[in-house]
């Protein structure tokens, strides 16, 4: 009896005990997971503040590539506006250049025809004051022929004169018209621009003819009989004459 009641006991203490060591394993095993729980938990609290960081990171860096390409696109803008002002200076200072130039031509032309004009003059007067001597010095029959000769002369000399002005006038309006035409984009500006110079040119045309025509010597008068025959031999041995119709010193004359 006294040895069940023992046998009795030390199943019930072995039992304790086996209760007690599956407790014990059943706490280490829950510590062991929430150890590894709040591992996890820490672990994925890391994570999103590394996440949080680099998108963070990621939207300066976003941003200060923003406004990098802000601030070049700025100045992209500054130097195309310098540029074009550059430009548009030198194309300024280009045209006033050329009109510069253009005035500073006419001007000397002008000078030129003007100084021409009064050797012409002075040329005419010298030969006025020796043509006075010389019908002066002959017969009053001969005076007549010589004055209308004169006369004649001074004509032509007049004409030419005229016709050189007016020559010299219509170059310095193709030159005109010709920069406004480099000058200018507008189509119908152009198109009135060539349809006028080449007006002018015609018109130059036209004149440098009737100066071609002014500057031919006339038809030398025949005589006649044997008279005439003697004045073509002697004047086929003279050399040509080259002087301008109307020239008050040519020796031809």
């Amino acid at each position: 009896m006294a040895e069940r009641q023992e046998t009795s006991v030390m199943v019930s203490i072995q039992e304790i005990l086996r209760d007690a060591q599956h407790r014990e394993e059943q706490e280490k095993i829950e510590t062991q997971q929430r150890a590894r729980e709040d591992e996890q938990r820490r672990l994925e609290e890391l994570r999103r503040k590394q996440e949080a960081e680099q998108e963070r990171l990621r939207a300066e860096e976003s941003d200060r590539q923003r406004r990098a390409f802000e601030e070049q696109k700025r100045q992209a803008e500054i130097q195309a506006l310098q540029e074009a002002a550059i430009q548009r200076a030198k194309m300024e200072a280009e045209a006033q250049a050329r009109l510069a130039e253009m005035a500073s031509r006419q001007e000397h032309e002008r000078q030129l025809h003007a100084l021409t004009h009064d050797k012409s003059k002075r040329r005419l007067q010298l030969f006025l004051a020796g043509l006075g001597v010389l019908v002066f010095a002959l017969a009053i029959g001969g005076g007549y022929v010589i004055k209308q000769s004169n006369d004649k002369a001074n004509a032509a000399e007049a004409h030419a004169r005229a016709l050189e002005a007016e020559k010299q006038d219509v170059e310095a309006q193709q030159r005109r018209l010709q920069f406004e035409l480099e000058s200018t984009k507008d189509p119908e500006k152009i198109a009135e621009l060539q349809a006028r110079l080449t007006e002018q040119t015609q018109k130059l045309e036209t004149i440098s003819t009737q100066i071609t025509q002014t500057k031919k010597p006339g038809p030398a008068a025949g005589g006649g009989g044997g008279g005439g025959g003697a004045n073509k031999a002697t004047t086929g041995n003279k050399p040509p004459c080259n002087c301008t119709p109307g020239d008050p010193l040519c020796s031809c004359l």
